[in-house]
């Protein structure tokens, strides 16, 4: 049993008669009959029903129709995986992606991008969530790593990390372990501005003990937030990964956000149609493997 036959076999059920699939695969009615009858001697089944309205599939044809779907798809998938280690890939990527995951997966992926496939390019944009959110719905861009779920309809993709939130603070300064969450909402705060999702689960925790954060600064970056920190002018709440190099070089400290751990995913997402382009399914391929190998890292 060869693809070919399998390939026409698909064609003439999706058809609904052996004429409109001759047409539709540009092989002549006679030899497209044989090579049916060609598939019924080798399976010793009948495959379809014939009549004069045109063909429908038997009880066997339904079950080889659905598996020689897989297989056929396999079949491709197969294909494109043997070109895309033999051939490079070439053509432009976009990929969205949240600021505070640039270093761990935004820089990995520009390594392999041009060591790799050197004739690619790749373009990476940081924005916040809702920014990003936006251009992939409208199509701008192709991917996005973003604490912003998958809706499973237009939007799919995967949880590609999910991480603590902790409160940070400058290493001259001394926190208690035990400290309230009312004691450390009177501290001053150094915030990202709205919309961003760390500043929305930092409020949201307040608000769920009837209290407000005593705001000093706010800012559009969060770089800038951290350094503000550093500086000795407030406090403020990021993921354990992005600031462990601080935390290890003591020049800045932290804490737990409340009672229990305070968590946020991100997501590796991208529009169910049209389907990725090659380019994009090797960058997205290697995103995943990157967030894989981080999960095993920092579990």
């Amino acid at each position: 049993m060869d693809s070919r036959r399998l390939r026409y076999f698909v064609q003439i059920v999706d058809s609904g008669s052996i004429t409109r699939a001759a047409a539709a695969t540009g092989v002549a009615q006679p030899a497209l009959s044989q090579q049916l009858a060609v598939l019924e001697n080798e399976l010793k089944v009948k495959l379809l029903e014939r009549s004069v309205s045109g063909v429908t599939p038997t009880r066997a044809g339904s079950i080889l129709y659905a598996r020689a779907q897989t297989i056929l798809r396999q079949f491709e998938e197969l294909r494109d995986a043997v070109h895309r280690e033999v051939q490079p890939l070439s053509g432009a990527v976009s990929l969205g992606i949240s600021p505070t995951m640039v270093p761990r997966f935004a820089l990995p992926l520009i390594e392999k991008v041009c060591t790799q496939h050197p004739e690619m390019h790749l373009q990476i944009r940081e924005e916040g969530s809702a920014v990003l959110n936006d251009l992939l719905v409208k199509g701008r861009i192709e991917l996005s790593i973003s604490p912003t779920r998958p809706d499973g309809e237009a939007i799919v993709g995967e949880e590609i990390l999910c991480e603590q939130l902790i409160l940070m603070y400058p290493s001259s300064w001394d926190i208690p372990e035990n400290a309230s969450l009312a004691e450390l909402a009177a501290l001053p705060w150094v915030v990202p501005r709205q919309p961003n999702s760390i500043r929305t689960i930092v409020d949201a925790v307040f608000a769920a003990e009837s209290l407000t954060p005593r705001v000093a600064v706010e800012l559009d970056s969060l770089q800038n937030v951290m350094e503000t920190v550093r500086r000795g002018l407030g406090v403020g709440v990021m993921v354990t990964g992005v600031i462990k190099d601080d935390l290890a070089a003591g020049t800045l400290k932290a804490r737990s956000l409340g009672d229990r751990a305070t968590l946020r995913p991100m997501f590796l997402s991208h529009r169910r149609s049209p389907a990725l382009t090659p380019p994009a399914q090797f960058v997205y391929d290697i995103l995943s493997e990157i967030g894989a190998e981080l999960r095993i890292v920092e579990s």
